[in-house]
């Protein structure tokens, strides 16, 4: 009985490993945040003021994609940009323009795939 638990467990481990593996290297592959700004410099942020620019951001850091990105508005309501190339190394701002208070959600899609999200609320 004690060897099939630790048989068990170890099984366990190893899927949870390889998992672990998978989503790592698949976020290794894009970066993508929200910021309070268009600027190439603006820094990732959670909160953005009211009446502040914001933007989407997104690099592809292993090839040339195809990308969309979709905002879900506090109302429900949600919006998509059309897939738009991304080049190695370089890094895109889709401009978020909504003053509605609370949070929103960008989703980040690759060839139809989503690669990740960011939430931030709009204060204010």
């Amino acid at each position: 009985m004690k060897g099939i638990k630790t048989l068990g467990a170890m099984l366990l481990a190893v899927a949870l490993l390889a998992g672990a593996t998978t989503a790592t290297a698949g976020a290794a592959a894009y970066k993508h945040y929200v910021a309070c700004g268009v600027s190439q410099n603006a820094k990732p942020a959670h909160k953005c003021p009211k009446g502040s620019k914001k933007g989407a951001f997104f690099k592809s850091l292993k090839g040339d994609v195809n990308y969309s990105v979709c905002v879900k508005f506090p109302t429900g309501k949600n919006i998509c940009a059309k897939a738009q190339p991304a080049t190695q190394g370089t890094l895109y701002v889709n401009k978020v323009t909504s003053n509605i208070p609370g949070k929103h959600r960008v989703t980040w899609f690759v060839e139809g795939k989503r690669v990740g999200s960011f939430v931030f609320k709009v204060t204010g």
